[in-house]
């Protein structure tokens, strides 16, 4: 979009491009999508030949930049839409490497004295001769099935991944797992919500652009990664292709807010859905901020209380023995 801008064609654009492009992968990609366009091809008909980097959004905006002579516009909204997604995931990210760090170092720690340093102690406390309290015992016949069996337990959580990796690759899978995901109640709201403003701000995009308003709906639909509001949005293009509007569609479906649907009946209106649409995914943007911010308060402290009871049973459960 810069380079358009300043006055080059695309495909000067797109050779200059391959070569300020340090990572080797994404340059040959570019490389071929300046030869593509040198043999005459559209950029949208180059970018389909690699739909493993540029996903449908891309491509149809593209598309739509071409057909309506505003390129360099429709390359800028892309840009800022990629910039919206990695801010999204770093977020997401960043709400959460601090409670799976504490998660992580709890398992190995706790590992570590059930392999190494009850078995030391259990020694001395079996030739002590006398009756173990009940914490001890059961500590002591857990790290011994621990270390007896550790095998078997890797064995037997490698098999759990690779069945629920295949299950969840599964249609059904999937399907099954989206829904629990948004029925849960904290975690379901923040997916609801990230979704939502995933699904408002692409469409928003694509509507602005010029899209017609079924394939904006097809295209903002396979971007959404939840399979259950992913099939809520299908069904809201079919019922705007049978005439109903975007708000009534919306709302019928009964998976998003009277908010989304109100602020899009309102635009429907003035005709400036797409101006609505990108208000309700900032909207919704800033709401799940504060929800990742408070999720992130309680379960901090949660999972320490967690980490120290674990700690805290196992020390009971060696030194119950030496204070008897």
């Amino acid at each position: 979009a810069d380079l358009l801008g300043g006055g080059l064609q695309l495909l000067s654009a797109l050779t200059l491009l391959a070569k300020q492009t340090e990572q080797p992968a994404l340059r040959r990609v570019v490389e071929s999508l300046a030869d593509a366009v040198r043999d005459g091809r559209s950029l949208s008909d180059a970018l389909a030949i690699h739909p493993h980097v540029f996903p449908p959004l891309y491509r149809s905006l593209v598309k739509a930049g071409e057909t309506g002579g505003g390129l360099e516009q429709a390359l800028s909204r892309l840009a800022d839409l990629g910039e919206h997604e990695a801010e999204l995931r770093s977020r997401v990210r960043s709400a959460s490497a601090y409670p799976l760090f504490v998660l992580c170092m709890a398992v190995v720690m706790t590992g570590f004295l059930l392999v190494y340093v009850i078995p030391k102690l259990s020694l001395v406390l079996i030739e002590s001769g006398q009756l173990l309290p009940l914490p001890t015992r059961i500590l002591l016949r857990i790290s011994g099935f621990v270390v007896q069996w550790w095998w078997v337990l890797l064995l037997g959580l490698m098999l759990v991944v690779w069945v629920a990796r295949r299950w969840h690759a599964s249609a059904a899978g999937r399907a099954l797992i989206d829904r629990w995901l948004i029925a849960v109640p904290a975690v379901g709201t923040l997916v609801r919500k990230l979704e939502t403003s995933r699904l408002t701000r692409n469409l928003g995009t694509l509507v602005s652009q010029g899209v017609p308003i079924l394939q904006a709906l097809d295209v903002a639909a396979d971007n959404l990664s939840n399979a259950t509001l992913r099939q809520a949005v299908y069904a809201i293009r079919d019922a705007v292709q049978e005439g109903s509007s975007l708000a009534a569609a919306l709302s019928a479906t009964g998976q998003f807010q009277a908010f989304v649907s109100n602020m899009v009946a309102v635009g429907e209106e003035s005709g400036t859905v797409d101006v609505a649409l990108i208000k309700v995914g900032t909207s919704y943007e800033r709401e799940m901020d504060r929800i990742m911010q408070t999720l992130t308060t309680i379960l901090e402290p949660l999972l320490l209380v967690v980490v120290g009871g674990i700690v805290m049973f196992i020390v009971l459960a060696m030194l119950l023995p030496v204070f008897q």
